[in-house]
């Protein structure tokens, strides 16, 4: 057995433990309260665009991850938008959705550039 197993356990100690354990919700509560600092971010976002680049050796695998983020972006600004104008926050919510056009706007640029010749993303011609 290793040493950080116990043979065994009290009962007054287990229900010590259960009583000063943070509630599911406390628990909830913290992740969503989270500040993450911008190394941890900008780390996490380098895994990520590493561990594709290991696994795809394309560089369309970054072109349709930048893809599928403007369109998270999209999405996010035009469901905050919404939010505003439930709230009756029109110049807010105008703001928003301008914002999600300009992501749409950046997904308009990334459709036109061929990154190969295998870019199944790519709607440009061989005119352009």
């Amino acid at each position: 057995m290793t040493a950080s197993v116990p043979e065994s356990f009290s009962m007054d100690e287990l229900n010590a433990a259960l009583e000063s354990a943070p509630n599911e919700d406390e628990l909830k509560s913290q992740i969503e309260k989270r500040e993450y600092s911008q190394e941890y971010i900008e780390k996490v976002a380098d895994d990520a665009l590493n561990m594709a680049s290991d696994l795809v050796k394309d560089p369309l695998v970054h072109k349709v991850m930048a893809m599928m983020i403007v369109n998270r972006m999209i999405q996010w600004h035009t469901l905050i938008g919404d939010e505003q104008l439930k709230h009756d926050d029109q110049n807010s919510a105008i703001c928003w959705y301008r914002d999600a056009g300009k992501f749409q706007s950046m997904m308009d640029s990334l459709m036109m550039i061929a990154v190969g010749n295998n870019d199944f993303t790519c709607v440009a011609t061989d005119d352009d």
